[in-house]
């Protein structure tokens, strides 16, 4: 099975969203296998604005499975309150696929994420704290 793959080497902002929805319109499906919802992605569909983390940007479109893999990090309240807010503005999101083994965030990740950058004082990375 032929497969077109966007892989960004810039730390994000390099469009990826913006080209996997250019493209959409010839996919079967579009699989997020990687990161998690410490980036964000901004598309206008139909004149529309969305803002989504977790959530593949096919979900937007009726024709493609959209899959959360196994090398995302997932928030489950995240993921949730995603869900809720596109099935609010009326975007169908009951063919979202989510591997079983995709990487769960619990609470105490993010104590934990905080903790060890507050812990590494003036060495910390500079994470944003969300546990990924």
């Amino acid at each position: 099975m032929p497969a077109t793959v966007v892989v960004g080497t810039q730390w994000g902002d390099e469009g990826k969203g913006k080209f996997t929805d250019l493209v959409a319109a010839e996919m079967d499906m579009v699989v997020r296998y990687q990161g998690g919802h410490n980036a964000g992605h901004t598309l206008v569909v139909g004149g529309q604005t969305f803002k989504i983390q977790l959530v593949p940007s096919g979900v937007l479109y009726d024709h493609i499975t959209p899959v959360i893999g196994n090398g995302v990090v997932v928030d489950p309240r995240v993921l949730i309150a995603e869900i809720d807010a596109l099935t609010a503005r009326g975007i169908d999101c009951s063919s979202l696929k989510l591997s079983g083994n995709a990487h769960l965030i619990m609470p105490y990740h993010t104590e934990l994420d905080a903790l060890h950058e507050r812990h590494l004082g003036n060495a910390k990375l500079g994470t944003t704290k969300l546990g990924i």
